[in-house]
């Protein structure tokens, strides 16, 4: 594929690299092919009421659809994850999931009506999903994880950051909660502490030309 971005090479070797480590089995994937849209709006013109950053797009990818499943095989232990990233362009000008009334508070529906899926899990089907808040005025919005059973958390990195830790992560499930406020210690987030662990003490056998230190000391803090 022709004229792709460094990030969007990046991606693509992330694919390639997953399909061909032995340690590694690939459910499923896609990658779609690039968006004739998919640059940042400029500020002031017709149409365009979100306007974001546009450094944001740096990180950001212009494939309509890009995603892989996988899980990890013998002889590691059981790591899984998924990544589906939609473009950002993408992203602001679709609708924000539901929210149903009976799982979420009214200040938890406000917020997710402001919110646009960034990246998700389709293929697993887990409901969980990490967003942008859209908000009038804001070009650097904050960024939210939901795994539609314990919530909604607010995290504490930009788009640009989480999408570096996406990478680094294959997307392997639980990650985003090292950048929460959930209760990690709590016996309702034993499931999720266990799998955060692991993920920390498996991927850098599984992958070790990256460096997953900030990582690992970030689970140091929050586990």
């Amino acid at each position: 594929m022709q004229n792709l971005t460094d990030w969007e090479q990046e991606w693509s070797r992330i694919q390639e690299e997953l399909r061909q480590n032995s340690g590694v089995r690939v459910l499923r994937e896609t990658q779609g092919p690039l968006l004739l849209d998919a640059v940042p709006p400029v500020p002031g013109s017709a149409g365009e009421d979100v306007i974001l950053e546009p450094s944001l797009y740096e990180r950001s990818v212009r494939f309509s659809e890009i995603g892989s499943q996988w899980q990890t095989v013998d002889p590691y232990p059981a790591v899984t994850g998924e990544f589906f990233l939609t473009p950002l362009s993408k992203a602001v000008r679709e609708n924000s999931p539901g929210f149903d009334d009976s799982l979420y508070s009214d200040e938890e529906r406000r917020i997710g009506a402001e919110l646009h899926v960034i990246d998700d899990a389709p293929f697993t089907g887990a409901g969980s999903f990490g967003a942008i808040r859209i908000q009038p005025g804001v070009m650097t919005p904050e960024i939210w994880f939901s795994d539609h059973v314990r919530g909604m958390w607010l995290m504490d990195i930009d788009y640009g950051t989480y999408m570096e830790n996406l990478r680094l992560t294959r997307g392997a499930f639980g990650w985003q909660h090292l950048f929460t406020e959930a209760p990690l210690d709590d016996w309702d987030f034993e499931r999720t502490a266990d799998r955060i662990a692991r993920m920390l003490d498996v991927l850098p056998q599984v992958f070790p030309d990256c460096d997953y230190t900030p990582l690992q000391e970030r689970g140091e803090e929050r586990l």
